[in-house]
């Protein structure tokens, strides 16, 4: 299975990608950021990749429908990417973009979900992969890993207590995908080969 991968910063739940691509390969990475940590990554794991100027969004999306053709994925993944696909990317690749997102989604899109869940003080934290629509952190809800909030009292010791968690979720999503263990459609979720109402909570 051919992933092109979406960044914007650091790139971490791509470099947990790099490192495990078990039955699947990321042939590509793309980042919005000409100065993007995550792309340096790329190049030391000798992947190609390609950064796009989206002060346009129009050409920018243009740009990257092109990459992505070219790329001949099987599927997007969205790791840190901060822009909205618009409408017209979403039914090109209908189906085929996900998302990574630090949040228990509904709860918490967009920015500052650790912050969002201390002010709020949810005793339960985590990320979620979604299929990816044209509206902020929305879409069918595939998988969601989850963390206790003990006495964590600022934004960034949350983000660290998470993150291992994060890429766990992500490569085990990515592991099943490839193995045809979690399928969908417009109408269902499939895990192992049973309909499913829920997302896989992933340990």
């Amino acid at each position: 299975m051919r992933v092109v991968v979406l960044i914007s910063g650091r790139g971490s739940n791509l470099e947990a990608l790099l490192k495990d691509q078990q039955n699947y390969s990321i042939s590509h990475v793309i980042s919005n950021n000409f100065d993007a940590p995550g792309i340096k990554l790329a190049k030391q794991f000798g992947v190609t990749n390609t950064c796009i100027d989206w002060s346009d969004n129009s050409s920018a999306e243009d740009y990257l429908i092109d990459v992505i053709n070219t790329s001949q994925t099987d599927l997007i993944v969205l790791a840190g990417f901060m822009r909205i696909l618009s409408k017209r990317i979403v039914t090109i690749f209908h189906n085929k973009i996900i998302n990574i997102h630090p949040s228990l989604l509904p709860k918490y899109r967009g920015l500052n979900t650790h912050q969002k869940v201390i002010d709020s003080g949810d005793e339960l934290h985590g990320a979620s992969v979604h299929l990816v629509d044209n509206q902020l952190d929305h879409g069918r809800i595939l998988a969601q890993t989850q963390i206790a909030v003990n006495n964590e009292k600022n934004a960034q010791t949350l983000a660290e207590k998470l993150i291992s968690k994060e890429h766990k979720l992500l490569t085990s999503v990515m592991g099943l995908i490839s193995a045809k263990e979690l399928v969908w459609d417009d109408q269902h979720l499939k895990a192992f080969g049973k309909k499913i109402t829920k997302p896989l909570m992933i340990k």
